[in-house]
């Protein structure tokens, strides 16, 4: 096949892009036809005036020869897309064995002498497409076109199926393959196969649909202008009949076949006409019988009146009875009305209940929020505060140590002063006694300054163990000062654990009673509602952890943590389900997710882990598939894996040569580790675990006490921590008080030694001074003494100065220290305030929920009564409707009454009485002539009716008929002229002049021709008739008169007209020449050539058993055969 495809696109690459035939190239030709009969010889032949050289001949070892003139590239531009022959196949089909026929999409001329086989190509092709045998006028059935001594035989046709129109190219291709197979045998006489040109597939074997490609490609193969066979070709040819002619006319404009349905369209009006005839015969006597039956009720007219006064009186019963129990009705419904306007107060006082707890709970939730933001602000401002804490202890240290100085420098002051006025006045006095000198005493004296001297040494040794004992307190204060912040934090610390821990035992002690108040507020209230709401899908699942239970208790709080706020979550099917839900957790102030889902049971096993791994779903028992589905798709729980310590972790997600285990995604440890994470990575964080709850299903009451040895462990926390911070600041209290006793005997020691000193002196110069030289050495010591006095008052002064600066230092620390405990007070203030507001909020959401309660109570109440309201309503009015049904069995319309159906019973019992007695007079009863009388005008009137519909319907039609009567005759006439125009085109490409003439009427078609030599004649009479002479007008011939090849010529010209106004792709013709001269031969081909030319969407087959006198071009191929061997091998 692809062989084949490949050699027709060669026959087609050397084409012009117009289509036209490239003047001035060298033709070529191709092998185009094969055949399989080995026993012919093999004959060359050239055209009938010889080969020229502007075309090549190639002949098959079969002895076909095919010549076509050279393809340009590009030249296939101008080629008919759809409907074009490519090729016909036949096997075993008349005198062919075996042939393959491959026909450029323009002109084709077969030729070959008589016997070749050349019209079994065209009948080939007719069969293929569908044809009868009789149409080709060769065999009376299809097993009469089976070679002689065969079974079966097989016709091939390949239709070109490109362009835009293309007919299912995704199913046919490129193009279409029809394969046609006759059998001898005593099955079918034919099957069809269509396959797909391109591969070579089957598509399809039914005939339907070669009729459809055939219609979708204007093929028409019974058309005997279309495809004319060898004997319709010479019927046209020799026909001279103006009926046969005219009849030619309408079969190939297919105008006979529009008006053979016109005829049959008018019979079946004809016959409607007839029918309505009928029926207006028996019309008079139906009438008759309608008004004898008339005449018999109106003699009854009494009995008639009494009963129609009876009827009234029946229908104002049947209707009494229905106004009676529609009063019920609406008695009943304006107190469901009442019980509504009820329940909607309800509803409104408790949405309004319900908006209010919203707006406190979300306003308690804020402040709660609120106070612990602001708790949370203490910490780094005890950070801060404990840098101007540390910097003020620096500050009061070194003021400690400038009053030390003070104190030394005042001591020594105190002591020089002293000593400048014991020098004064021992100058007095030595000066006093210079005139008692007294030698005695100077043993005395040295036992005096050696007991100062040892004075002086024990004091000094008291001063370096008080100076010790300071450094000790200083070193010890500093520690106790860090540690008083860090106690300070962790009593915060435990402060705030203590109150979560002792919020989160209340809620567990509020589950005991109903272990749905786990999952948050209002969820009990919700699960209530939702049993009594309806659902158009299925009814809301949750919470999810009521559906959940765990195994293994041990990791009870990573798997809560996990999954948190998906616990309490429920399922819904829709979003209108979801609005609904949403309303219902509005009203009971509950805070779960909604999840919109699909019950979609997929499977999840091949997304699990090795079975070695412990996940959050093998430690589970999920009751409800859909839920555990859902777990999946938001927790992915199927591919988080479960381990006991952090480092068992470590090692199981760097087990996979590094990496995560297959179908891993995170690792969670018991003791409360994140091992990697979805994003990727080994990163391990701490977890921050929720409160434990009984939401996966654990035993309350153990949980319960679990919490409360946490809370007493966590209470003693706080206690111990509360008693370290008291026993530190006892602790730094104490040591301040030891620091300043220390400091005051430090002063007293140094005063002490300053004194002896001083006395020392005193002593020694006593002893060993003499009178003049003690006298000096007192006034220079004075005046040493004076010198080390003013020294002292300027280090004194500038001493003063250095402690104001450390004074104004420590002002500013305090101030620093002063306004961040301000700060500090205010945000411990203001977290109480909203700890205290919220407390206030929830007990105004408490009081709330209790009107809540009351009022759903109060709405369960009313709802009851509206239940018990409505069934007596659907009772009362299935029964008006009940009732009602039976009144318009008696009446359609309503009937008003003024009377109660009790006092219109008795008027109707007197009725009937008196009816009875009138029935009892004459044979028949008021009914029953009623009825008959009404059987015989409603017969009357719906044969009327018929009637005058019947007409109206076929007086339509006429209408209709006449219409297209008149547009089939102008659509006749619009095609008999462009019949005529072409005619006398195509006449004068010889010179001739002529028409057609149509007598539609007498359906006869006369063809007047003017050859040339006419003419001559004409203008020769004319000028006979100038010149004065009796020469007779000259008038056109009929085909009569013509000789033969002027009567071929004449009909090749009609034949060309009546194509031009068809629309078929394919026009084949057998035997066209037989009857031409040389001369019209030469021009009724050209004719054809260019009618082929001038159409883009055309191709021609000519056979003809005469050589051919045009030669092979681009869009021309002459095929020529030689006879085949006739018998059977």
């Amino acid at each position: 096949m692809a062989k084949a495809r490949s050699k027709r696109s060669e026959d087609h690459e050397n084409v012009d892009v117009d289509g036209s035939p490239v003047s001035g190239k060298r033709a070529r030709t191709d092998q185009g036809f094969d055949c399989d009969n080995s026993s012919s010889q093999t004959q060359t032949q050239g055209l009938a005036n010889g080969p020229s050289q502007d075309s090549h001949s190639s002949q098959h070892k079969t002895g076909v020869t095919r010549m076509r003139g050279k393809q340009t590239q590009g030249s296939r531009a101008g080629e008919p897309e759809i409907g074009i022959v490519e090729s016909v196949e036949i096997t075993d089909f008349m005198c062919h064995e075996k042939a393959t026929v491959n026909l450029c999409p323009k002109v084709n001329f077969i030729t070959g002498q008589n016997g070749s086989g050349k019209s079994a190509i065209l009948t080939a092709l007719t069969i293929a497409l569908g044809g009868k045998a009789n149409t080709t006028n060769r065999a009376t059935s299809l097993k009469g076109f089976i070679r002689e001594g065969r079974q079966r035989a097989v016709v091939k046709v390949q239709l070109r199926n490109r362009g835009p129109d293309a007919y299912h190219p995704e199913l046919y291709g490129s193009s279409i393959v029809i394969e046609r197979q006759l059998s001898n045998g005593t099955g079918a006489a034919s099957q069809y196969k269509l396959k797909n040109g391109d591969t070579g597939d089957v598509v399809s074997k039914r005939k339907e649909d070669v009729v459809a490609i055939t219609d979708h490609m204007a093929i028409q193969v019974d058309n005997p202008i279309n495809i004319l066979s060898q004997d319709a070709a010479r019927e046209f040819l020799a026909s001279t009949s103006p009926d046969k002619m005219y009849h030619f006319f309408l079969k190939g404009t297919q105008l006979h076949q529009l008006r053979e349905d016109l005829i049959a369209v008018s019979q079946a009006i004809t016959r409607a006409e007839a029918n309505i005839e009928r029926k207006r015969e028996v019309l008079p006597q139906m009438k008759a019988e309608k008004k004898r039956w008339e005449q018999h009720y109106e003699d009854m007219r009494q009995a008639r009146d009494l009963s129609a006064k009876m009827a009234a009186l029946s229908q104002q019963m049947a209707w009494a009875i229905v106004g009676e129990a529609e009063d019920e009705v609406k008695q009943i419904d304006d107190e469901l009305e009442t019980q509504q306007r009820k329940l909607a107060k309800i509803d409104e006082k408790v949405l309004a209940e319900t908006d209010a707890m919203d707006a406190i709970s979300k306003e308690a939730d804020l402040l709660i929020e609120q106070a612990q933001a602001l708790t949370k602000q203490l910490e780094p401002l005890n950070a801060e505060r404990s840098v101007p804490v540390e910097q003020m202890e620096s500050v009061k240290t070194a003021l400690r140590r400038f009053k030390q100085t003070e104190t030394d420098m005042n001591m020594e002051a105190r002591s020089t002063r002293e000593r400048i006025g014991s020098l004064k006045a021992e100058i007095k006095t030595e000066r006093a006694r210079l005139k008692d000198k007294d030698h005695d005493g100077k043993e005395k004296l040295k036992l005096a300054i050696s007991a100062l001297e040892d004075t002086i040494k024990e004091e000094e040794a008291r001063i370096a163990d008080l100076q010790a004992q300071q450094q000790t307190y200083e070193d010890r204060s500093s520690e106790l000062r860090e540690a008083k912040v860090g106690c300070f934090n962790e009593v915060d610390k435990n402060q705030r654990l203590v109150t979560a821990t002792r919020k989160g035992l209340e809620e567990l002690t509020q589950s005991v009673s109903n272990q749905m108040n786990a999952f948050g507020r209002g969820v009990p209230e919700a699960l209530a509602m939702i049993e009594k709401a309806r659902w158009s899908n299925m009814k809301p699942i949750g919470p999810i952890g009521k559906y959940v239970k765990l195994r293994d208790p041990k990791f009870s709080r990573v798997i809560e943590t996990t999954l948190d706020k998906t616990l309490n979550s429920f399922l819904v099917e829709s979003h209108a389900d979801r609005t609904a839900l949403d309303a219902i957790f509005r009203r009971c102030d509950c805070q779960s997710r909604i999840i919109i889902c699909k019950a979609e049971l997929f499977d999840f096993s091949q997304g699990e882990p090795s079975p070695e791994f412990v996940t959050i779903l093998r430690s589970l028992d999920v009751r409800d598939e859909v839920v555990k589905r859902q777990l999946i798709n938001i927790n992915r729980i199927e591919q988080i894996i479960l381990v006991e310590q952090r480092s068992d972790g470590d090692k199981v997600m760097m087990s996979n040569s590094g990496g995560y285990p297959r179908n891993v995604i995170a690792c969670v440890s018991a003791d409360g580790y994140n091992v990697g994470s979805r994003s990727g990575g080994l990163s391990t964080q701490a977890i921050n675990l929720v409160r434990p709850s009984s939401r996966l299903g654990e035993d309350i009451t153990r949980t319960i006490e679990r919490e409360k040895q946490l809370l007493a462990e966590q209470q003693s926390t706080l206690d111990q921590a509360k008693r370290s911070l008291r026993e530190t600041e006892r602790e730094l209290s104490e040591l301040q008080r030891k620091h300043e006793q220390a400091a005051a005997a430090m002063r007293q020691c140094k005063e002490r030694i300053n004194r002896s000193n001083s006395e020392i002196q005193q002593t020694r110069d006593r002893l060993y001074s003499d009178e003049s030289a003690k006298i000096a050495a007192l006034e220079a010591e004075l005046e040493t003494f004076q010198q080390q006095m003013e020294l002292l008052q300027t280090q004194f002064r500038d001493h003063i100065s250095q402690q104001k600066l450390k004074e104004e230092e420590l002002k500013q620390v305090e101030s620093s220290i002063a306004l961040i405990d301000k700060k500090m007070d205010a945000v411990r203030e203001r977290a109480e305030e909203r700890r205290k507001e919220a407390d206030e909020k929830s007990g105004q959401r408490q009081s709330h929920i209790n009107n809540v309660e009351y009022w759903n109570a109060k709405r369960a109440s009313l709802e009851e009564k509206t239940r018990g309201f409505e069934r007596a309503q659907s009772e009362a009015r299935a029964r008006v409707d009940e009732a009602e049904s039976e009144a318009r069995k008696i009446c359609s319309e309503r009937v008003e009454t003024e009377h109660a159906p009790a006092q219109l019973d008795s008027m109707i019992s007197e009725c009937r009485a008196r009816l009875d007695e009138i029935e009892r007079s004459s044979s028949m009863s008021l009914a029953e002539v009623a009825e008959k009388a009404q059987s015989y005008i409603i017969a009357y009137k719906k044969a009327t009716e018929e009637l005058r519909s019947i007409a109206q319907l076929v007086k339509v039609l006429k209408t209709s008929h006449q219409l297209r009567m008149h547009k089939w005759t102008q659509f006749r006439d619009s095609m008999a002229m462009r019949t005529k125009m072409h005619f006398i085109t195509h006449l004068s490409q010889r010179g001739y002049t002529g028409k057609l003439e149509f007598d539609h009427s007498q359906s006869t078609l006369v063809p007047k021709i003017q050859t040339d030599q006419d003419q001559v004649s004409e203008s020769v009479a004319k000028g006979n008739r100038g010149n004065g002479g009796n020469a007779e007008r000259f008038l056109r011939k009929d085909t009569k008169s013509l000789s033969g090849g002027e009567k071929s010529f004449t009909t090749i010209c009609l034949l060309l007209s009546l194509w031009e106004t068809m629309n078929c792709p394919v026009r084949a013709l057998d035997e066209f020449d037989v009857f031409m001269d040389a001369a019209n031969r030469a021009i009724a081909m050209s004719m054809m050539i260019g009618s082929a030319r001038s159409k883009s969407n055309t191709q021609f087959i000519l056979i003809s058993p005469l050589d051919m006198s045009v030669k092979p071009d681009a869009d021309i191929t002459i095929l020529r055969l030689q006879p085949p061997k006739r018998t059977s091998s």
